[in-house]
């Protein structure tokens, strides 16, 4: 049986734990926007215009890396991530700045997380990629389960210029990785310049592309709005619930990261969601950091094995020679889900208060789950 762990693969590891560190440091954001005297209202729109940009970027990065190669592109987005994190040390108000920040932010890590993960893809054996997708994932993780708390800490220590110099710092070391990497030399044939449209519209893809899209609004929820959650209420604290959260997702991936590759991915999808819902559901009645850390607890197990289980199917149903441009129409779907919910979830706060929005959450994800089993029972019988 061949090695995941290969020297392109453990590059691209450490990378994206790089990436993931200052990514988790910054979902303390909406906190100095918050500080800024932004509501619910306008942090769900400041998200879902950076995912909108995001969305944009994304097929565009996987056809430009399907015809010309991974590296260029994971290369210049390492460096304009810093330049964006950078930027948002002249935001002094909620004004137009905070909008083009964030966004160019959303687009360079966009574009370096697929052109990483894409990277990584393609050296991981092909009979063991849910797995390889498992242990990449780890990365990511591992960074979570103290950088949203290593950013609460500088924050409170020395405020929220201390946690952008954090994250440019992190973004730095990831350039150097970036510039490690060398171009594979068996890469697949040239796509099409039509294989975004084609892909989005492939009629076994789309039951993946639903279920990202709800997957990508309940994650993109924690994202947007687990910082305010915890202040306005009291309850536990925003390190707290992603600690436990990555920590759990680790465990399950470590001991259970075969089982997509035995007894097949499809069936580990309901068992994943339920979870990942419940998550939801008892984040709806928190009312003490118990209640908040097994909602935290349920929320990471269903995230360990969606993310792979859901890039898995997605490679297996591209060609080869699309496969940078699947998997970035996989990420871009997850960030469809904020761009379409956080504003709607917002004003839900506004209106109702946090149990309602998560309840709504939880709905959500249910339902994208049911189109997913209808469309893709009727995409096998197609295939068989």
């Amino acid at each position: 049986m061949r090695s995941i762990f290969t020297p392109p693969f453990r590059r691209a590891w450490v990378g994206n734990f790089l990436s993931d560190l200052s990514f988790s440091m910054f979902v303390n954001f909406p906190g100095f926007l918050t500080s800024l005297g932004a509501g619910e209202v306008v942090i769900g729109a400041i998200t879902s215009v950076a995912a909108g940009a995001a969305i944009v970027a994304r097929p565009w990065a996987g056809q430009t890396m399907d015809r010309f190669g991974r590296v260029p592109l994971i290369r210049i987005s390492s460096i304009v991530r810093i330049g964006a994190t950078l930027s948002l040390l002249a935001v002094g108000s909620v004004g137009p700045l905070v909008y083009v920040a964030r966004s160019v932010y959303a687009v360079a890590s966009a574009v370096f997380f697929t052109g990483l993960f894409t990277y990584a893809s393609d050296v991981m054996p092909p009979e063991r990629r849910a797995q390889g997708i498992a242990y990449y994932g780890l990365s990511g993780m591992s960074a979570a389960t103290f950088g949203a708390a290593l950013g609460a800490a500088v924050i409170g220590r020395f405020g929220f210029p201390a946690l952008f110099l954090g994250m440019a710092a992190a973004e730095l070391a990831c350039v150097v990785v970036a510039f490690s990497l060398r171009a594979l030399p068996d890469r697949p044939p040239l796509a099409h310049p039509g294989a975004i449209r084609t892909l989005a519209g492939e009629r076994q893809l789309i039951p993946i592309w639903v279920l990202t899209i709800g997957f990508g609004a309940g994650y993109g929820v924690l994202f947007a709005f687990m910082r305010t959650f915890v202040d306005a209420s009291g309850v536990g604290s925003v390190g707290l619930y992603f600690s436990t959260y990555s920590i759990t997702a680790i465990v399950a991936r470590l001991t259970l990261s075969t089982l997509p590759d035995r007894l097949g991915p499809t069936r580990m999808v309901k068992p994943a969601v339920l979870a990942f819902v419940a998550g939801f559901a008892l984040l709806a009645i928190a009312r003490s950091t118990p209640v908040l850390a097994a909602a935290a607890i349920a929320g990471g197990f269903g995230h360990a094995f969606m993310f792979p289980i859901l890039g898995r199917l997605t490679t297996e149903r591209a060609p080869d020679s699309r496969r940078g441009a699947a998997l970035s129409l996989y990420t871009a779907m997850f960030d469809a889900g904020p761009l379409l919910a956080a504003p709607v979830l917002g004003l839900v706060i506004e209106r109702a208060g946090y149990p309602a929005m998560f309840s709504a959450t939880a709905f959500l994800v249910t339902v994208a789950t049911a189109v997913f089993v209808v469309l893709d029972r009727r995409s096998e019988a197609v295939r068989a």
